[in-house]
């Protein structure tokens, strides 16, 4: 089967009960089925494996587990995953890498595969520590958070080299920072990504953080 975007016309509630339909109606029949949409969510909770495309060029393929903790450049990390991970320029160290006032120590071989003096690091929103004592990590100022019953999500902005750069955290629902509050944010181990500045690729095969 081939299905171009089935489900674009529907309502949220409907789409979510169309789409497991389907999902389960494949896998009864298993039939081979190629399946598009612009909608990641979609392809997450539907697909085996998945292709994803940026103006006709294939920039990765694998099953929604490769792509959501190995995703090959930042195009795939910021379209995988909602809320999407947070992007944002860092210094390299003989270390690791600069994430706010902590020095996060990277494996030796993604430290020396790196082409120039910084990279970009990304990390997902739900693998982010938050904490509202000062310490190290990366200085948030909270602009707002989302309640949705048992999670919540921090929308905050933080100055890194000089920009603004907008942070997304996931927090409990229940207790949680409030806007204007202050917190810091640390990366939870073996959750940080890295990327090269330039050609936008994943510098190494894990997420490596000790």
């Amino acid at each position: 089967f081939l299905m171009d975007e089935p489900l674009s016309n529907l309502d949220a509630k409907l789409r979510v009960q169309t789409r497991t339909q389907i999902a389960s109606l494949q896998r009864r029949l298993g039939v081979t089925t190629v399946y598009v949409t612009h909608d990641q969510t979609e392809a997450l909770t539907m697909g085996d494996r998945i292709a994803v495309l940026k103006d006709g060029v294939l920039q990765q393929v694998g099953t929604p587990r490769d792509l959501y903790e190995a995703p090959k450049n930042v195009f795939v990390a910021g379209f995988i995953g909602s809320p999407a991970m947070n992007l944002f320029p860092a210094d390299l160290t003989d270390a690791g890498v600069k994430f706010g006032s902590q020095i996060v120590n990277l494996d030796r071989s993604i430290v020396s595969a790196a082409t120039g003096t910084s990279v970009t690091v990304g990390v997902r929103p739900e693998d982010v520590i938050v904490s509202t004592t000062q310490g190290q990590g990366l200085e948030v100022t909270v602009d707002l958070v989302e309640e949705l019953g048992a999670d919540g999500y921090l929308y905050g902005h933080s100055e890194v080299e000089g920009r603004r750069n907008d942070i997304v955290a996931r927090v409990d629902g229940r207790l949680h920072p409030t806007a204007g509050d202050t917190v810091y944010l640390t990366p939870q181990p073996g959750h940080l990504h890295v990327f090269d500045v330039e050609s936008g690729e994943r510098i190494g095969n894990l997420a490596v953080v000790h």
